[in-house]
């Protein structure tokens, strides 16, 4: 709820380094959807058992059609007058961070919807697993396979099945590369866009892919903490006029010295608690063994924002959100009489409420 207020007075504040209404405009609308979404998806989430595998279905068939687009796209094909950006798939998205992370989602999703599903089912989302696994690796967003990485980890740690999942890699790659090389095919080659991309994000390719290298990464970081070094309290404007950093237009790609070099000292902190907060649902989750796929997708989202231009877009937040009230929360602790002192219904246990 804090959202509510914290963000719009830092819009207002940082607004007088640019224009006002537009920065106003836009920590308000942020405001209200951090601040009441997650009441209103968490009312939907507890009153339908069906809403989020509609919800989920939905999204994973229209990312599914997207990841399509971006296959025809390396293809040669311009389908719906979209293309390759810098050799790397985009899909519908609009652009390939954008599509690889939205990939890293439906595959999260399926991952969730796979051990409930018939042997019939299971076949059609493996399919889709793997059409969204190749939308990640064309898309060449490096932020976004970090995402999955981040997400598959938390998943099972919360599931503690991390020894067996670490073997099941390990000889699934030693498989993949025996079967390649005995069919006389190159094992490395099927990595080639992630190896391609790690170089142009490294600063080590000779190929243009982008604005999103370390070195570029580092000028946007060096840029937003000079300012904020003058300006602590005023950010230089919450509208998308003046996201730009060193070179005018590259955000700063980290969500808490974006949000700091934007909003201001106010959204700063605001960011700081709902970091904080992440964290602890994460580390419920994880003593609990529970909610494994809602943290998974959380923790995905918080490492794709570390990584990131992620600032307001609604794209980001709203599945951000889903992932934090699909989580039951630290249980609170009630005095020895509460637990004793209810009536109770035959056949329930002491110490629950009747």
């Amino acid at each position: 709820m804090s959202g509510i207020f914290l963000i719009p007075l830092g819009g207002l504040i940082s607004g007088v380094s640019s224009d006002i209404a537009a920065s106003l405009s836009v920590g308000i609308q942020l405001g209200l959807l951090v601040g009441l979404a997650p009441f209103v998806l968490r009312y939907y989430v507890l009153r339908s058992r069906a809403f989020l595998w509609v919800v989920g279905a939905a999204f994973v068939l229209s990312q599914s059609y997207s990841a399509v687009i971006g296959m025809i796209q390396l293809a040669g094909g311009t389908p719906f007058e979209t293309e390759l950006i810098f050799g790397r798939a985009s899909g519908l998205a609009g652009h390939p961070n954008v599509l690889g992370i939205m990939s890293v989602l439906a595959m999260l999703a399926l991952l969730a919807a796979f051990p409930r599903a018939s042997r019939t089912l299971k076949v059609l989302l493996a399919a889709l697993f793997v059409l969204n696994l190749l939308a990640l690796v064309f898309s060449g967003s490096l932020s976004s396979m970090l995402a999955m990485m981040t997400g598959v980890v938390v998943i099972l740690a919360v599931k503690r099945r991390l020894v067996a999942a670490f073997i099941a890699v390990v000889l699934g790659g030693a498989l993949v590369a025996i079967f390649a090389g005995a069919g006389g095919l190159d094992p490395l080659g099927a990595i080639s866009p992630i190896t391609t991309r790690l170089e142009v994000v490294l600063g080590t390719a000779d190929v243009d892919g982008g604005a999103a290298s370390v070195g570029t990464r580092i000028l946007t970081y060096e840029w937003a903490w000079r300012f904020i070094s003058a300006n602590p309290l005023v950010g230089v404007g919450m509208d998308s006029m003046n996201a730009g950093t060193y070179n005018g237009y590259t955000p700063v790609h980290n969500y808490i010295l974006h949000a700091w070099y934007q909003g201001g000292l106010f959204f700063f902190l605001w960011t700081v608690f709902a970091t904080v907060g992440f964290i602890r649902l994460f580390a419920h989750s994880l003593r609990s063994k529970t909610a494994a796929v809602p943290a998974g997708l959380m923790m995905a989202m918080v490492l794709f924002a570390a990584t990131s231009a992620f600032y307001d877009q609604q794209s980001y937040w709203f599945p951000l959100l889903v992932g934090i009230v699909c989580q039951p929360g630290p249980r609170k602790t009630l005095p020895p009489k509460a637990l004793t002192s209810g009536v109770r219904r035959p056949g329930t246990p002491a110490g629950r409420w009747a």
